[in-house]
């Protein structure tokens, strides 16, 4: 019987993953739906409760966590509680549903690790920036970003940086469309690959290079 694939997105803050996913997730209405995270941390403007994330307390997310409600969940940064739901994805496998969710380099690894009855279902992209020195001005550009918390983000940019070689594929940021056309290309050859095909491990666009 057919399964929806499970396609894992990871990236620096900045790097744009929100804005190519959402586009990702249109452009193939019906097929692949993204999974919303749930998320201790105050809605950013223009953020829609439910659609960009689900929004509760800490006292709500705890009690998720001790009902068994999430793929996985961190602390980021000390301060904001985020958390994959399992229910979303188990009923999309099942349905034969694509799957979407934008997660950091620890919600990938645990997944893989906790969760090996995704692993055949589960294609994992790293959107890398092409020079860090983009992600520093786009976070800047942020009204929600504070100095210290754009330099935290920095050097968690330069550990998940180090840990793109975990991933299926490594997509290097360039323009919105080329991110798309990127993120399209994977997603359709991963839907035309005969399962006896040995997934490939390759960049896209290996033209840039980060430094």
């Amino acid at each position: 019987m057919d399964c929806g694939k499970f396609f894992i997105v990871s990236g620096p803050a900045g790097v744009g993953k929100s804005t190519i996913c959402g586009r990702l997730v249109k452009n193939n209405e019906g097929k692949l739906k993204r999974i919303v995270t749930t998320t201790t941390r105050k809605p950013r403007s223009g953020e829609v409760d439910g659609v960009d994330y689900c929004f509760v307390d800490e006292e709500t997310f705890l009690k998720y966590i001790a009902e068994g409600k999430f793929l996985e969940y961190a602390n980021v940064h000390r301060k904001y509680f985020y958390g994959t739901p399992i229910a979303q994805i188990s009923s999309n496998v099942r349905h034969n549903i694509d799957s979407l969710l934008i997660v950091d380099v620890h919600g990938m690894e645990s997944i893989r690790k906790n969760f090996r009855q995704f692993a055949k279902h589960m294609v994992t992209i790293f959107m890398m920036p092409e020079r860090l020195e983009i992600l520093t001005e786009r976070l800047s550009m942020r009204s929600s970003e504070k100095k210290e918390d754009i330099a935290q983000r920095l050097q968690s940019a330069k550990d998940e940086i180090r840990r793109a070689q975990n991933y299926d594929y490594i997509v290097v940021s360039g323009s919105k469309d080329e991110d798309f056309m990127s993120m399209q290309m994977i997603y359709e050859w991963e839907n035309s690959r005969p399962e006896c095909c040995v997934k490939p491990w390759h960049w896209i666009d290996k033209e840039k290079q980060f430094a």
